[in-house]
């Protein structure tokens, strides 16, 4: 089965392109590019990066409505229609003259939280929809087809955008005219993608209005043992993420003086191995399950930040090999981080679960860009000494960033999936890769994985026919 030929598989792609062409334009290197034009210090920086994680405690009150009206699509399509819309006025509050800057400031920070509040309701409902209307068994495939698409268009947008606000920083317009074509594109964009996502069907539960059992299963997450050291590790390794990920662009932009460009160039070849990741940790999760695909991406990823902090101005290469290697492994996380929450969340209370992890995991992301941002203010002007080597305070925080990764990995070994394999189950699959003849074409390098008979003396079955990706 192609996934495009499922209406509501292809309607759903189509709303995942657009929606993710405005959340590019929205962040990563625009934001913070438009938080320096405005002139916001670090820790306002670490604030913002901490804004979309603060607005989780908003699922819960989404998990009760969804529950007791039994409608996810109605709630979907309205958040993210006013979480989008209030890009208008960020923009115009933001590029309006203020005679106190922190009036400006604070009234931009405000109305982007009010933006990530109704995007993280929006979020809950269509995750819990969406994962009622996609069977099990092609999960994996339908994620990282959604995501290969959405990562394609997020290039095509970021290269476009971002030599566009370089051409307008160097011309007379000015990066306010930039800003404003940039926000305004994604604002029409986001709207764009609603029409797709009206088109998709509704996946109806049973409503409750039972408000006391609501109550009740509140607490079911955390009685969940399994789920609660899921919870422990998604919120250690959260924290560990984001006291390096958000300041990442500040770093390239201003302490490594990249261009709006070199950025964007960069963020397509990482978007490049995200596309190739996310197709062959699809299918090898599909075989795997994944947490194993975590436990061995989770070992590059760990080291990255610290590996960034020794670039230096001017280098070319190594940014392009460290984004080669965070696209590709950071795809098999995000991937199959998602799809390890919905197996070990029951799909009746599966909101509730859902909430619970965007809750608690968002309390690390909070955390860990609020504490960089206070620790960047506080060393502001200090120069450290590393091995007879000066290091600005951002690659101390990547220092910082890397030990706190290592540790926290040691928490998913205590994470049970249903129906996981061990990390040498993983190898032996992967070792049993397709000899490489190039008389067959270059199709196999797209399908890396594929398992051996345990007894190989034994001829298999009939093939099964594996069910086919749709687009590139």
């Amino acid at each position: 089965m192609k996934l495009l030929a499922v209406p509501d598989f292809r309607n759903s792609f189509y709303d995942g392109i657009f929606a993710h062409v405005f959340a590019t334009l929205t962040g990563g290197v625009f934001l913070t590019g438009f938080a320096l034009h405005l002139g916001m210090s670090d820790f306002m920086i670490g604030i913002l990066a901490a804004l979309p994680f603060v607005v989780t405690i908003f699922q819960l009150p989404t998990s009760r409505l969804i529950q007791k009206n039994g409608t996810r699509k109605k709630v979907a399509y309205v958040s993210s229609w006013v979480a989008r819309g209030l890009w208008v006025p960020v923009l115009g509050f933001g590029l309006l003259p203020f005679s106190d800057n922190t009036v400006k400031h604070t009234t931009v920070l405000g109305l982007i939280f009010l933006s990530h509040a109704f995007a993280t309701v929006g979020y809950i409902a269509w995750l819990s929809w969406t994962s009622d209307l996609v069977p099990c068994d092609i999960r994996g495939r339908f994620f990282g087809t959604r995501n290969m698409l959405c990562g394609a268009a997020g290039i095509a947008a970021t290269i476009l955008f971002g030599n566009f606000l370089d051409f307008s920083k160097s011309q007379a317009l000015g990066p306010s005219f930039g800003f404003t074509i940039t926000f305004s594109s994604a604002v029409i964009f986001g709207l764009m993608s609603l029409r797709f996502l009206r088109r998709v069907s509704e996946a109806p539960i049973s409503p409750s209005r039972d408000d006391i059992s609501f109550r009740r299963n509140l607490a079911l997450p955390f009685k969940d043992a399994n789920f609660r050291r899921f919870l422990v590790f998604m919120s250690m390794w959260n924290c560990a993420v984001y006291l390096a990920s958000p300041f990442f662009t500040l770093y390239f932009l201003r302490d490594l003086q990249f261009s709006y460009g070199f950025v964007a160039a960069l963020a397509m070849v990482s978007a490049l191995a995200d596309l190739l990741g996310m197709h062959v940790w699809g299918k090898v999760s599909d075989k795997v399950k994944n947490k194993v695909v975590i436990r061995i991406a989770s070992w590059v990823v760990v080291f990255l930040p610290l590996a960034w902090a020794t670039v230096r101005p001017g280098s070319l290469v190594i940014p392009i090999v460290l984004h080669l290697m965070g696209g590709a492994f950071w795809a098999g996380i995000n991937l199959c981080t998602n799809n390890l929450l919905l197996a070990v969340s029951p799909q009746k209370t599966r909101p509730l679960y859902i909430s619970a992890y965007n809750i608690i995991g968002g309390l690390g992301a909070v955390l860990g860009p609020v504490v960089a941002g206070l620790a960047l203010e506080s060393f502001d002007g200090h120069q450290f000494n590393v091995f007879s080597r000066n290091l600005v305070p951002l690659q101390v925080v990547f220092f910082a960033s890397t030990l706190l990764r290592f540790l926290s990995l040691w928490m998913l070994r205590y994470v049970h999936e249903p129906d996981e394999v061990s990390i040498g189950q993983m190898v032996r699959i992967i070792r049993s890769v397709r000899g490489l003849n190039t008389a067959n074409g270059y199709n196999q390098l797209l399908h890396p994985t594929i398992e051996v008979p345990k007894n190989p003396m034994k001829r298999p079955g009939p093939h099964h026919v594996e069910q086919e990706q749709g687009g590139p």
